[in-house]
């Protein structure tokens, strides 16, 4: 990658594992900007109404991403960080994927008042590397993969920072986090 352009960076994982902590962290640094999925695909009328089901608003990711492919050819003025589980199919210049031990991102989920199918089925998406089974969408892109799970979001951020001086080297984590082999030994 071009290091000589500013560039956009995805920030994706299992929601909990503390994408939008670290987003408006690196917001709050005088050389970075933040995008928020949701509000990208609201401002563009890619999102749907909340489904009743989950509480969600379902975005229609494949149209967002299409309509910002020529929008986004151009580099930013500033490295940007797009915030959101789905960002990582946008058309960003490199990932970060925030990772976090599901029994701890189970407790985290509680206090956000979700219903238990929502914290199970995301604590599972969690276990089994759900980010990871999208790697066909963007394999050859640059990937920072990071436990958040003890991590303070400043320490966290330093890696990121870091990883970008570096010219996003390693350009893929040299070992995935294997939250099945860690729980289950």
């Amino acid at each position: 990658m071009n290091r000589s352009s500013r560039c956009r960076i995805s920030i994706t994982g299992t929601p909990g594992c503390g994408k939008t902590s670290l987003a408006n962290y690196a917001a709050n640094q005088p050389k970075y900007e933040l995008i928020d999925v949701s509000e990208l695909a609201e401002m563009h009328d890619f999102i749907e109404q909340i489904d009743d089901n989950d509480g969600a608003r379902p975005i229609d990711i494949d149209g967002l991403a299409q309509m910002l492919e020529e929008q986004w050819k151009t580099p930013p003025t500033h490295d940007t960080f797009i915030d959101g589980h789905l960002s990582h199919f946008l058309p960003v210049d490199a990932i970060v994927i925030l990772r976090c031990n599901p029994e701890v991102l189970s407790q985290r989920n509680k206090t956000r008042g979700w219903s238990k199918e929502k914290i199970k089925e995301n604590e599972e998406w969690e276990l089994l590397g759900g980010t990871w089974n999208d790697y066909d969408e963007w394999k050859g892109l640059p990937c920072l993969e990071l436990n958040s799970t003890a991590h303070s979001t400043d320490a966290l951020f330093e890696g990121i920072e870091q990883w970008i001086r570096d010219g996003f080297k390693p350009e893929a984590p040299e070992e995935e986090i294997d939250w099945v082999s860690v729980l289950h030994g």
